[in-house]
């Protein structure tokens, strides 16, 4: 349990710092002088916009990604049961079995 618990304030400290980072990269640098000391600690603003879209573009490939494969392995499970129950009622009519 203490393990679980350090394990997430480790990941909740680094998620932190690096959107503090990421907002200062691309909402603040813009507004401070290009020769001021503080601009060599970050790359160029395109890179930054950049890396939002590719990490934006992949998130929504992979949400529609499960999306359809859980609806496409759902859908493939309900028509096997039906398929199933089809079976049982044909092979009753045939054989004169009664099913309840």
């Amino acid at each position: 349990m203490l393990y679980d618990r350090t394990i997430a304030k480790a990941l909740l400290a680094l998620t932190t710092s690096l959107y503090v980072y990421y907002v200062l990269w691309i909402g603040v640098t813009p507004f401070i002088d290009p020769s001021h000391f503080t601009q060599h600690l970050f790359p160029p603003r395109e890179y930054g916009l950049l890396l939002a879209s590719v990490v934006m573009t992949v998130g929504l490939g992979l949400a529609l990604t499960v999306a359809s494969v859980h609806t496409i392995l759902r859908t493939g499970m309900e028509e096997e049961e039906e398929q199933r129950e089809r079976g049982r009622v044909q092979s009753c009519k045939h054989n004169g079995c009664v099913e309840r």
